[in-house]
This record gives structure tokens, C-alpha cells and sequence, in this order.
């Protein structure tokens, strides 16, 4: 029945969009815009809601290889990387949990629906084009895991003509990142195709141990699109497989640590068709797949017949959105969205095979008149599991003169229960999701042309956590919506863009805490400044960025005793020269002051390290 259903709204877009069209795209913006906050097309002058936009330039001068280290440079993103490359990263944006950010590439869900969080580690830079990142709840347009906030990756694309390239490089670790792309573009029409190719030694993830622990990952990305029946097609696939090798402990006695080993696939795959069924009239359906896998190599004694453990995710999703106008100052979005998850896991003998289903309804409406704008968002979501969740949004931006913006936020977000939590080892199928109620106040003020200022203070209440416990009734154990936690901050940033010459700074302060017992929530710290300087001739770029971060609450690796560690402050260089005929080098030196550093207690960080690149590119 379901199947009809999509096939019809799939047939009954096609026919809209092969009558004549009555009226271009809704709004035109021209110039560069962003797409996440509100779903629709604005330029970042005109966002209300906390957005931070990293273009292909910040990435190419930033000196990151991934997208986690490449976040860290950015004040409010702790990342927590558990030894290195191919090592779960966490991330933990404003203070929230590092499974209650959601993150998409091209607008795909990524976050797996056992709740680990999104793979972080296994998304290399060299495929992306820009990271559009909304702070704070953002469910009511994107539904469960938006508590922090949002990040889409996109991917590049094609552009007009016949473009090829092709690049080598080699750093510090025995790394190398080898790869390629083709793109042609011509019309209405444009595909391209491009790979990537990465491997490390890599070195010790756990302090202690001289076993180092290697990482490989290959990645391609392949996209399309094209004009047909008076629609718009876009078709794109990013995808990731490697394998990593990783300390664990034994499963037998004396469980002392050894080298571990898995392989690894992710990959988000998008259909999308759109146009105008009538003037004022943009519809857009887009047709989703994800999936995230990784499989252990080695046997668990502890399953009934001994095999490697495994999680497995997968999900499938119908979204379909419009966007109305009405008259000159209002934009309405409207759509229906269908949600298909399977989840599957075999760990230490305990294993789970379970499907999900999630129906939402969501609507927007984007009033702007005068110096005032005001978003405003509703979502009703259906699960399977725990029935029906109602979320809301809104931002309100008033111009008090022609460079300042006053902007006032507030919203709420959740976090549906993850399979291993429901079914996993203290699973609990009665659990509710986590629930967030957010609020938030900030300027934005322009200094002429080239500079701005931004400064904002936000408060996120998180309740319903789940949280797992034993009880004297229940000495195994099992999870329960019992803790809470209140994230308390304020955040500064300035940004000169004149010439040559570019500079990104921000800092946040704030306060993650546990309001059960009054302690700092894991792995946050409570006060960070990054910044980013760079300049750009003719033919030479040089960048410089650095990170000072404070101290952090943490657990032993070992005994799980409560622990603290130590801030930390962090130097890298970029320096890209071009040369004739579509070559460049670019050479990136990070940790150049060789900090010793950790993020996560127990597991080691890189040194001072080396990578240099050389690339062609068609001119």
C-alpha cells in the first residue's frame, strides 16, 4: 500500500511538471546561498537562525584532511577522536551529546539508528564543496537527532564545460591521498565522477602501546543532473569503504588489550526531482538511501556460534516538499515525509533485527517585511516505536538599522531512542525520546563592507536523557529516561574579508551541565577560541589557524574513574603556491608547536606533522 502511495505522488509530480510551466523558481536569489536553516534558498545576509557557512576555500586553507578535524577549528565544535585516523570522532556542538547532532551529506541523513553518531572519521575534504552548520534544534524541519544542531556536507558538483584533475600526496604516518575527478557540463545537462584514495600507518591510538594502527579509505562521488518534461533531475552518490585497525580489550581472560581489526561502508545516495507546477509553485520529491555498516573481523566467543560482531543500518526515505508563495513577503513550505529504517547487530552474544517506520508531516512559513523576518516552523512525526512527537521552530531578525540585526531564537528538538538502546544490552523498549527546549539572543553588526561582528547567548534544557542504571530490583541493569542536563553559553565571533586578505575568529563560553549532580557534562569544555588568518596573491595563499581550548571532564581509559584533561593549544600552516599549466602544491604543517594533547582520555593525538600535496587541475 505504501509502495502506491509513493508511486503515485512520484507519477503525480511527474505530470505537474510536464505541463506548462507558469512561473520560474519561487525566489531568485543570485550569488551564493544556503540551504539548511530553512530549507529553502537565502543568502547569509538574510538568515536568522545561528548558521556558519565553510566554503571550498576556508577547507582547501584549513589544512584538514577530515571533516572532524576541519570542525575543530571552528569555536563550539568539541571534537574527541579515540587515537586517530580511521578512530571514532565524536563531536559535541554546544555542549549537547555527540549522538544528538544530526549530520547529512547532500541532505541525507547519515547518523546510524543504532545512535553511535555520525562517522565522522570516514568522511575525507577532498570530494566537498561546503558545510552549511545550523545551530541548535532543528527538528521541526528535519526531525529526530537535530538537538545541537544540523550539518549537511555538499558535495561538489559539475559545472559548465569539460573539467579534470588529478592529485597525489604523502605526510607524516606513511599517509598517502591519491585521487581524481571528471566533470562535464553543458546546458540543462552535467555529470561528473570523482575518487579518492587514502591509507595510513597511522600510529598508537591508546597511550601505552607501540602497536600502531593503520586506516584505509576510498571514497567516490558521482553526480548528475539534467532537465527533463519541465523538471529538474539531480541524481548523487558519495560513498565511503576501508578498513581500520584498532585496540580493543580481549574477550577472554586476562582481557588484556589487543590489536583489533574492521571493514567499514557508508553511503548516502539522493534522487531529486523538482520544478514549478504553477507560477509561485516550486515542488520538490527527493528520494533517499543511506547506509552504514561496520563488521568486526575478529570471532565474539560470546555468541552462540562464534562469529565476528557486526551493527548494520540502513534507511530509506521519501521527502516531499513545496514551496508557495504568497505575495511579496511570505514563503510557505509545506511537506510529507516517509521514513524506512532496518537496524541489525550481533555484539558480545547479544544481537537484535529490527525495522522501523516514521510518517511527519512539517510546515514553514518565511514572513519578511521591512527591517523585520520571521521564520516559523511546525512538525508532527509518527514512529513505530513511540508514537506521535510534536516539534516547533522559530527565529525573528530585526534590521535596528542598516548594519545591525537583532536576532531572537527559540525552538525545541528530540532524539528518538537508537535500536541498541531499545533492544541492545539494557535495552528498554518503553523508552521515550530525549527531549530539548532552546532559546536564544544575538546581533549580528556589519562594520562597512568587509567586516562583522556576531555575538549571542543561548540556553538549551535537555531532559528524558536516557541514561543506564541498576537498581537493586535489576542488578543487570537497563536503560531509562532519567537524566537532564542544562547547556548554558555565549558565543562571539568577528570576520574581515578586504582584499587579499581573510580573518574568521570566534570563542564560546559556556557551561555543560549535568543538572543530576552538578558536574560538567564529559568531553566539553567550557570555554574555546579559534581563528583563522589567510591571504592570497596572484599565484601564492598562505594560512594560518590556530586553537586554544580549556580543560575537560573526562573518564579513565582503563578504570573509568573520573579524570580531567588538560587544555591545549594548537598551531597549523597552509602555504599553496600555483605554477603554470593547472599545477599547484599546497603543504600543510599542523600541530606545529608538537603539543602533546589529548582529546579523549587515554587515546593518543598526532604530532607535529607534514602532508604535502601536488595537484593538476584543467584550465
Amino acid at each position: 500500500m505504501r509502495k502506491t502511495i509513493l508511486l503515485g505522488a512520484v507519477l503525480t509530480l511527474w505530470l505537474a511538471f510536464s505541463c506548462p510551466v507558469l512561473g520560474d523558481s519561487v525566489v531568485d536569489l543570485g550569488g551564493p546561498i544556503t540551504v539548511t536553516a530553512t530549507r529553502t534558498g537565502l543568502s547569509p545576509d538574510q538568515e536568522v537562525a545561528p548558521v556558519v557557512v565553510i566554503t571550498a576555500r576556508q577547507i582547501q586553507m584549513s589544512g584538514a584532511l577530515t571533516i572532524g578535524t576541519l570542525l575543530q577549528q571552528y569555536a563550539g565544535f568539541d571534537v574527541a577522536s579515540n587515537g586517530g585516523p580511521g578512530q571514532p570522532t565524536s563531536l559535541f556542538l554546544r555542549g549537547t551529546n555527540s549522538n544528538q547532532t544530526l549530520v547529512m551529506i547532500n541532505g541525507v541523513k547519515i547518523n546510524p539508528a543504532d545512535g553511535s553518531g555520525a562517522a565522522l572519521q570516514n568522511i575525507h575534504l577532498s570530494d566537498i564543496e561546503r558545510v552549511e552548520i545550523v545551530k541548535g534544534p532543528r527538528a521541526a524541519l528535519y526531525g529526530s537527532d537535530a538537538i545541537g544542531g544540523v550539518i549537511n556536507i555538499i558535495t561538489k558538483q559539475a559545472g559548465q564545460g569539460t573539467h579534470y584533475g588529478a592529485y597525489m600526496g604523502a605526510g607524516r604516518y606513511a599517509t598517502y591521498d591519491n585521487g581524481g575527478h571528471f566533470d562535464y557540463g553543458r546546458g540543462d545537462s552535467s555529470a561528473g565522477l570523482s575518487i579518492d584514495d587514502y591509507h595510513t600507518d597511522g600510529f598508537p591510538a591508546v597511550a601505552g602501546s607501540n602497536i600502531d594502527n593503520g586506516n584505509t579509505d576510498r571514497t567516490w562521488n558521482a553526480y548528475g543532473s539534467t532537465r527533463l518534461a519541465g523538471m529538474d533531475v539531480d541524481v548523487k552518490h558519495w560513498q565511503s569503504t576501508g578498513y581500520t585497525q584498532y585496540m580493543g580489550f580481549a574477550l577472554t581472560p586476562p582481557y588484556e588489550l589487543m590489536p583489533l581489526e574492521e571493514n567499514y561502508q557508508n553511503q548516502a545516495s539522493s534522487l531529486d526531482l523538482s520544478g514549478n507546477p504553477a507560477s509561485g509553485w516550486r515542488s520538490d520529491l527527493n528520494l533517499s538511501h543511506m547506509l552504514d555498516e561496520t563488521d568486526q573481523l575478529q570471532a565474539d566467543p560470546y555468541n552462540p556460534v562464534p562469529a565476528p560482531d557486526f551493527v548494520h543500518s540502513q534507511r530509506n526515505v521519501a521527502d516531499w516538499q513545496n514551496d508557495i508563495l504568497l505575495g511579496k513577503y511570505q514563503l510557505l513550505t509545506a511537506g510529507w515525509y516517509f521514513e524506512q529504517q532496518h537496524a541489525s547487530s550481533s555484539s558480545f552474544g547479544l544481537s537484535y533485527d529490527v525495522p522501523d517506520r516514521i510518517n511527519a508531516v512539517y510546515l514553514e512559513d518565511d514572513f519578511s517585511y521591512g527591517p523585520q523576518r520571521l521564520v516559523a516552523a511546525l512538525r508532527n512525526t509518527n514512529d513505530q516505536v513511540f508514537g506521535n512527537h510534536l516539534t516547533w521552530n522559530a527565529d525573528y531578525g530585526y534590521d535596528l538599522t542598516e548594519g545591525t540585526r537583532l536576532i531572537a531564537g527559540a525552538g525545541t528538538g528530540f532524539r528518538a531512542p537508537s535500536a541498541t538502546e531499545l533492544y541492545g544490552f539494557g535495552g528498554n523498549p518503553n523508552l521515550q525520546p530525549e527531549t530539548s527546549r532552546n532559546l536564544e539572543l544575538g546581533v549580528h553588526q556589519k562594520i562597512g563592507t568587509d567586516q562583522s561582528l556576531s555575538l549571542s547567548i543561548f540556553r538549551n534544557n535537555l531532559d528524558n536523557l536516557i541514561q543506564f542504571v541498576t537498581t537493586p530490583a535489576n542488578l543487570n541493569g537497563e536503560n531509562e529516561n532519567i537524566a537532564s542536563a542544562r547547556i548554558r553559553g555565549l558565543e562571539a565571533g568577528y570576520q574581515l574579508s578586504h582584499g587579499s586578505w581573510y580573518w574568521h575568529s570566534s570563542v564560546i563560553f559556556q557551561q555543560p551541565e549535568n543538572l543530576d549532580n552538578g558536574t560538567l557534562l564529559l568531553r566539553r569544555s567550557e570555554r574555546t577560541l579559534t581563528t583563522m588568518l589567510t591571504w592570497s596573491g596572484e599565484d601564492t595563499s598562505l594560512g594560518v589557524h590556530l586553537i586554544a581550548t580549556g580543560p575537560r571532564n573526562d573518564l579513565d581509559f582503563n578504570s573509568g574513574a573520573p579524570v580531567t584533561d588538560a587544555g591545549y593549544v594548537l598551531v597549523g600552516v597552509t602555504l599553496r603556491e600555483k605554477f603554470s599549466h593547472g599545477i599547484a602544491v599546497t603543504g600543510s604543517l599542523e600541530n606545529l608547536l608538537d603539543t602533546q594533547y589529548q582529546t579523549a582520555a587515554g587515546y593518543n593525538t598526532p604530532g607535529r606533522s607534514l602532508f604535502v600535496r601536488l595537484e593538476y587541475n584543467s584550465l
